[in-house]
């Protein structure tokens, strides 16, 4: 009892292996003194000598445990002798059957309670394993996010810098060179990010947004992935502070430009983007019309992989998984208007 009240007072801290053992040792060895003095094994309180063994074996390292079986057992035995003047005949017999009994039972018990322990200890070690995977998933996952941004924000620069190019055989015109270096001072910003990325998924580091702050990161990182973007932004001052990795701002990238790209080969059509804070969640709310999009689609977006040369197919299964590792979530809906169809997607984010 003495070990169960040490660990109360210790609160969450560990006891020190040798004063556990201490404590326990010497609460074996005075109830056994105690016990010795009043009838030995005979006495009926004899059995509470089980309760610092037991303590001992769950509480105390394997090592330290086995101590307390021996010195528990051997304070016993060493009732055997001298012979007490009050066994004799009879009772005598019965209270070495006593003894043996305790004996037989602390080996039981211990047997019992080692096993378990065992037990506890791969199942532990099973869980850790799991939780170490879980973990390597997870920033493989946030990793395979930012790797699928940068290969969605470097296609443009590439894809101009081919037909810049192609211009420029045909034309020599030096005012090309010119604006290929930017396309590539373009590229080179995003593999740099893409490496700030990595790294601090790697680190496991979380960094803390403002959302007045991670609005204005997310107009920066669309402005340099898609500086043709029409998009109109709409949002409410409140504040809030969301935590979160560095994976955060590419996912909701990811989101405002599958948006956009829904009307990109419109002129006369805009994405819609809205933000709000309200009861303790950051909310981003994306309207766009689409065309090609069905509401069946719709249901399995961001959950399994649909078929989509717009960007809604694997992108948004992982932007989808991204939203979540942060404990928020990411809902789409078709509404029908007279003119059109209307995707409304929106990130539920909480913020402190």
């Amino acid at each position: 009892m003495l070990l169960l009240l040490f660990t109360l007072l210790a609160g969450k801290k560990r006891l020190p292996v040798l004063p556990a053992l201490f404590s326990v040792l010497a609460e074996i060895g005075l109830g056994n003194w105690v016990i010795a003095l009043h009838g030995g094994a005979s006495n009926p309180y004899a059995i509470l000598l089980l309760v610092p063994l037991v303590i001992g074996l769950i509480q105390l390292p394997f090592p330290a445990a086995f101590v307390v079986l021996v010195v528990s057992i051997g304070g016993q035995l060493s009732q055997l002798y001298p012979e007490s003047s009050l066994h004799h005949g009879g009772m005598l017999q019965h209270a070495r059957n006593m003894i043996f009994s305790f004996v037989g039972t602390s080996l039981f018990i211990a047997a019992i309670i080692s096993y378990y322990r065992w037990q506890l200890r791969e199942r532990n070690a099973a869980i850790l394993q799991l939780r170490e995977t879980q973990l390597r998933n997870e920033q493989l996952l946030a990793i395979g996010t930012a790797a699928a941004q940068l290969t969605h924000d470097a296609a443009t620069p590439v894809q101009t810098i081919n037909l810049l190019l192609e211009e420029w055989q045909e034309e020599r015109n030096d005012a090309l060179i010119d604006e290929m270096s930017g396309q590539i001072t373009r590229l080179n910003q995003l593999l740099s990010n893409w490496r700030q990325v990595a790294d601090e998924v790697r680190e496991a580091k979380i960094t803390v947004y403002r959302t007045d702050e991670l609005i204005k990161s997310l107009r920066y990182s669309l402005q340099l992935a898609r500086p043709e973007a029409s998009i109109e932004w709409q949002n409410e001052v409140a504040q809030g502070v969301l935590r979160a990795d560095r994976t955060l701002l590419p996912a909701l990238t990811n989101i405002i430009i599958n948006a956009w790209e829904e009307i990109a080969d419109d002129d006369t059509q805009q994405a819609l983007v809205r933000t709000s804070v309200t009861d303790k969640t950051w909310t981003l709310e994306i309207t766009n019309p689409v065309k090609n999009l069905s509401s069946d689609s719709v249901q399995h977006l961001g959950r399994k992989l649909v078929f989509s040369d717009k960007g809604n197919g694997v992108a948004s299964v992982i932007t989808n998984a991204t939203i979540e590792k942060f404990n928020g979530h990411v809902n789409w809906e078709i509404m029908h208007t007279k003119a059109n169809a209307v995707l409304k997607t929106t990130v539920f984010l909480p913020v402190q």
